[in-house]
């Protein structure tokens, strides 16, 4: 449950803006030495230490920027955020200057939704939208949550830890220690809230348009909540290129499997920059 490292090198200046954002870990390398940007954002109940060793694994040509929602590793001690809107409106505003070079964005599950909206938001206000687009485990905007069933306020603790734990994102060593699992949990809902706040919330309920941005949609051949089948509808959500890849694992394949999705992705990347350059 405890942070992970941002990765060696210079870190950003201690200074006003967006160095200052906590949504970016205290440690973050700069951004700015790298050709091109790749933002990280976290599943449902998860952390940026959810990207922990990307950084290394990637290369210098990449610079790793994992975003960090509140309530959680060093922002524990700030309120989660429960509205979708908000939470967009705070990331477009923290990490909109960092946008301004060469990026790519990544989210998995619930992190794709935010990467998703946070691009659309950004491609309607005539903004730069990233190169790629890649999202893992992640349903398509048109299609609700596999997990918004339910409101997560009329959850028990039980069911969401039954939950988690049968998709393989609850750790042994959570659900050992009854504080940590508690906090687990906590995070869980109010995520869960994140995700069902925008699929109610105006527009949740109808497909927005296609963006001119490449989407990758990534897939667990045995995820049970996203199986490779509903990934490859993210077809319809781009104007230009689409290309989906089904690695084996289930939900939290980028946690069982990294070298697997870290190879894909630095392929990914480098292909798309190469076209750029």
């Amino acid at each position: 449950m405890t942070g992970a490292s941002a990765g060696a090198g210079a870190t950003v200046p201690d200074r006003r803006g967006p160095a200052r954002s906590p949504y970016l870990l205290p440690r973050q390398p700069d951004p700015t030495r790298a050709p091109l940007r790749l933002f990280c954002f976290h599943h449902a109940g998860g952390t940026a230490s959810s990207f922990s060793g990307w950084q290394e694994r990637l290369g210098g040509g990449v610079a790793v920027v994992p975003v960090q929602l509140p309530g959680r590793e060093h922002r524990a001690k700030e309120p989660r955020l429960r509205e979708f809107a908000r939470l967009v409106d705070e990331l477009d505003e923290a990490l909109g200057p960092l946008l301004d070079a060469p990026h790519a964005f990544y989210g998995h599950s619930m992190g794709g939704i935010v990467a998703h909206e946070l691009t659309r938001r950004r491609v309607e206000r005539g903004l730069t939208p990233p190169r790629q687009l890649l999202v893992g485990a992640c349903p398509p905007p048109h299609r609700p949550h596999p997990a918004d069933g339910v409101p997560p306020e009329h959850r028990s603790d039980e069911e969401l830890t039954a939950w988690m734990a049968g998709l393989g994102g609850l750790p042994d060593l959570v659900r050992r220690y009854p504080d940590w699992l508690r906090l687990a949990v906590a995070v869980l809902r109010d995520d869960l809230s994140l995700v069902h706040s925008h699929a109610s919330g105006p527009g949740g309920a109808t497909a927005p348009d296609p963006l001119p941005v490449p989407v990758r949609a990534l897939a667990g051949s045995s995820d049970p909540l996203v199986t490779p089948g509903l990934a490859a509808e993210w077809a319809r959500h781009t104007t230009a290129d689409f290309r989906v890849f089904t690695l084996a694992g289930g939900h939290f394949f980028h946690r069982t499997a990294p070298g697997v999705v870290l190879r894909l992705v630095a392929s990914l990347l480098a292909a798309e920059h190469s076209t750029r350059s």
